[in-house]
C-alpha cells in the first residue's frame, strides 16, 4: 500500500462520487421511468419534462461552480453535492404529484451540476501530471457500474417495497458513498506533502492544456451545436433508452438487462478509452468509439422488436458513451492552452449540459405525435452523433494535433 500513490485515492474518491452523481442520479434513473408513467398516469411529455427540470437546474447550476468551490474547497464541494443529490432522492420517495416530482428533480438536478465532471476533471488535473486519461477513464467508469446489476435490484426493490421506498432507499446508499468520498478525498497533493503522480515532469503526448494557439472565438461556431448535441446524444438518449425499449414491446425484466448490458459496456470501454488514448490519441479513439456509438444508436432505432438487434445496438452505443465523456475532458485539454483548461472545461460541460436540456422534453414530444413511438428521436439522435464525432474530427485537424 506504502508504494501506490495517495492519487489513485483520489481517484477512488472521485470514482465514488459520480457513481452517485451522474450513475445513480442520472444513468440508473432511466429504470425509474416506466414506473413513474405507470403509477401516476403521466403523459409521455410529462414523463420527459421531468427530466428537463433535472436538465434545467443542472445546466443553470453549472453556472455557479466557479463561485461555489471558491468557497469550498473540492473536497467539500463535492461531497455536499452528493448529499444534496441525497436529499432530492429523499423528495421523490415523498412525490405524490407531477410538481412535487418536479421539485425533486430541480434537487437532484442542483446536486448534478455541482458534482459532476467539471470539478473531478480540475482535481484529477491537480493530482496527476501523467496518465490523467487513464485516472479519468477510471474514475468516469464507475457511471457505467450505477447500470450493471444496479437496474436488476431497482425492479426487485421497486415491487418488493413499491417505487417511493425504493427512492428512499436510494437516497440513504448515496449519503453514504458521499461521506466516505469526502473521507478519500484531498483537494491537492500539497496538503498531504506530494507531489501529484507523474512529479513535476510531464509526459509531451499527456500534457493536459498544451496547444499553442489555444482555442479561439471562430472555433465556437463548431464547438457549439456540437457540445449541444453532445448532451441530446448521451444524456437524452440515455435517459429514454428504457422508454423506447418497453414502447416496442420488450419487457421491464428484459429491458433491465439491456441497460445492466450496457453498464458493462460502458464500464469497460471508459477504461479502455483512457488506456488506449495514452497510445493511440485521443483523436483516434474519438474516432473509433464514435463510430461504434452511430452504428449503436442507429441499430436501436430500427430495432422493433428484435432482441439480438436490442443488445448489439445499446453495447455499441454504450461503446460510444466513452468518446463523449472520458473523450470531453481529453478534448479541452488537446485543444487548449494550460491557462485554459479549468475554464474550458467548465465551458465544455455548460455546452453539454444545454444541449441535455434544450432536447430533454423532444422525445416525449415526438412519442405523444408518433402513436407513442421513439423511434423517429432515436433515428434524429443517430444524426446527432454523427455529427458529433464529424465536429471531433474537425477540430483535431483544424488544430492539427494529430499524434
Amino acid at each position: 500500500m506504502k508504494n501506490i500513490h495517495y492519487g489513485w485515492f483520489v481517484c477512488l474518491g472521485c470514482a465514488l462520487l459520480l457513481f452517485c452523481t451522474s450513475g445513480l442520479a442520472i444513468n440508473a434513473f432511466t429504470i425509474y421511468q416506466p414506473y413513474i408513467l405507470r403509477e401516476n398516469g403521466f403523459t409521455n411529455t410529462q414523463s420527459s419534462t421531468i427530466i428537463t427540470v433535472r436538465s434545467f437546474m443542472g445546466f443553470l447550476s453549472m453556472f455557479l461552480t466557479a463561485a461555489y468551490y471558491h468557497t469550498l474547497s473540492l473536497r467539500t464541494g463535492l461531497s455536499l453535492a452528493g448529499g444534496i443529490i441525497a436529499a432530492g432522492f429523499v423528495l421523490f420517495g415523498l412525490a405524490g404529484s407531477f410538481l412535487s416530482y418536479c421539485a425533486a428533480a430541480a434537487v437532484v438536478g442542483l446536486g448534478y451540476g455541482l458534482g459532476t465532471m467539471i470539478p473531478i476533471a480540475i482535481l484529477i488535473e491537480r493530482w496527476f501530471t501523467q496518465k490523467r486519461n487513464l485516472a479519468l477513464g477510471l474514475c468516469s467508469a464507475v457511471t457505467g457500474l450505477s447500470t450493471l446489476g444496479i437496474p436488476t435490484l431497482l425492479v426487485h426493490l421497486i415491487n418488493r417495497i413499491g417505487l417511493s421506498n425504493t427512492f428512499l432507499a436510494e437516497a440513504v446508499c448515496i449519503a453514504m458513498l458521499s461521506g466516505i468520498g469526502f473521507l478519500l478525498l484531498r483537494s491537492n497533493p500539497a496538503s498531504v506533502g506530494l507531489l501529484p503522480y507523474g512529479g513535476t515532469e510531464r509526459e509531451e503526448t499527456q500534457q493536459y492544456g498544451t496547444h499553442a494557439a489555444g482555442l479561439q472565438k471562430k472555433d465556437w461556431a463548431i464547438l457549439l451545436p456540437m457540445l449541444l448535441l453532445l448532451g441530446a446524444m448521451t444524456n437524452v438518449a440515455y435517459a429514454h433508452l428504457s422508454v423506447h425499449m418497453t414502447a416496442n414491446g420488450f419487457s421491464v425484466e428484459t429491458t433491465a438487462l439491456a441497460i445492466a448490458i450496457s453498464g458493462v459496456t460502458l464500464t469497460v470501454s471508459k477504461c479502455l478509452f483512457g488506456a488506449v488514448s495514452e497510445k493511440l490519441s485521443v483523436q483516434r479513439c474519438t474516432l473509433l468509439f464514435g463510430a461504434a456509438g452511430t452504428v449503436g444508436m442507429f441499430l436501436l432505432s430500427i430495432m422493433g422488436t428484435s432482441t439480438p438487434l436490442l443488445f448489439s445496438g445499446t453495447c455499441l452505443y454504450s461503446a460510444g458513451l466513452a468518446a463523449t465523456t472520458v473523450g470531453l475532458a481529453a478534448w479541452a485539454g488537446d485543444w487548449s492552452r494550460a491557462d485554459q483548461y479549468d475554464e474550458t472545461t467548465r465551458r465544455f460541460q455548460i455546452g453539454y449540459a444545454a444541449g441535455s436540456l434544450l432536447f430533454s422534453s423532444l422525445p416525449g414530444i415526438i412519442a405523444d405525435h408518433c402513436d407513442g413511438s421513439y423511434v423517429p428521436a432515436f433515428l434524429l439522435f443517430t444524426v446527432c452523433t454523427a455529427f458529433v464525432i464529424l465536429a471531433a474530427q474537425y477540430m483535431y485537424v483544424s488544430h492539427r494535433h494529430l499524434n
